[in-house]
């Protein structure tokens, strides 16, 4: 179901047709404890409100991601929600905050060598500066 949604959200840039398939996704994820789906799911359910402009509802939704891939220690995973959260709180107008998750970014990723998420830092700086 994840993967479906993905194809919808990221694929053809439509997330509320890829909405209901990243909830059954999560559903099915929690019913079996999959620890590593689940916050999957819930990100892109955050990305989907955020696309529906619902930015309190997609922080809530990031914020939960980001810590249930803190709970499984899934460091790479925790950089990119950091990430994510930056972007977030720069659409809506907080740069302060959006630099802040940057930074914790940064340091997480270097922790753990997920030089992918730390290009996306670069980028997503060099977005919020612009």
């Amino acid at each position: 179901m994840f993967w479906v949604g993905c194809r919808h959200q990221v694929v053809k840039g439509d997330g509320a047709t890829g909405r209901p398939y990243f909830e059954r996704s999560h559903a099915r994820a929690k019913s079996v404890d999959d620890r590593m789906t689940m916050p999957y799911a819930i990100r892109h359910l955050g990305f989907a409100d955020k696309d529906a402009g619902h930015f309190d509802l997609a922080r809530e939704r990031l914020t939960e991601s980001l810590a249930l891939r803190r709970e499984i220690g899934f460091r790479p995973g925790e950089a990119a929600g950091l990430v994510a959260l930056a972007y977030l709180a720069a659409e809506t107008g907080d740069p302060p905050t959006a630099f802040h998750h940057l930074a914790e970014a940064e340091s997480v990723a270097e922790s753990c060598g997920a030089k992918a998420v730390s290009e996306w830092i670069e980028q997503a700086r060099t977005h919020i500066r612009s």
